[in-house]
């Protein structure tokens, strides 16, 4: 009796909590990316398959492009919700692209302005 009683008091409790809808839920990379944004305003980063990327540098030999990813969609504003292709510096319609002959998301290259630049992923911690 005990026992039917307990259970029915955590279903009571349980569905007395607050309801989050999707529209609520923050997704690991914008919870990422806000922290960085945080300890580095300036920072050049931008969100692509809940994973954060951040500007390292510029190569030259255009031999490493691989695959077309997709392009950054909108920048962020701050306070905001850091949704998916969206920068904090990139430009709309900026192409991201894999690098040739790998599989790894580690790294991507950004084409920019001409220009080829490193953006590695971020990683949790």
């Amino acid at each position: 009796m005990k026992f039917i009683i307990m259970v029915f008091m955590i279903a009571i409790i349980a569905g007395c909590g607050e309801k989050i809808d999707g529209d609520q839920m923050m997704s690991t990379g914008d919870i990422l990316a806000k922290e960085m944004i945080q300890k580095d305003p300036s920072a050049d980063l931008f969100l692509f398959n809940d994973r954060v990327y951040i500007r390292k540098e510029e190569i030259k030999d255009i031999d490493h492009l691989g695959e077309m990813l997709g392009e950054i969609k909108s920048n962020y504003a701050k306070e905001g919700e850091f949704k998916d292709l969206m920068s904090t510096k990139l430009l709309a319609g900026t192409e991201i692209y894999r690098f040739n002959n790998e599989n790894s998301m580690d790294q991507v290259i950004v084409k920019e302005n001409g220009k080829l630049i490193i953006y590695d992923a971020l990683t949790e911690g």
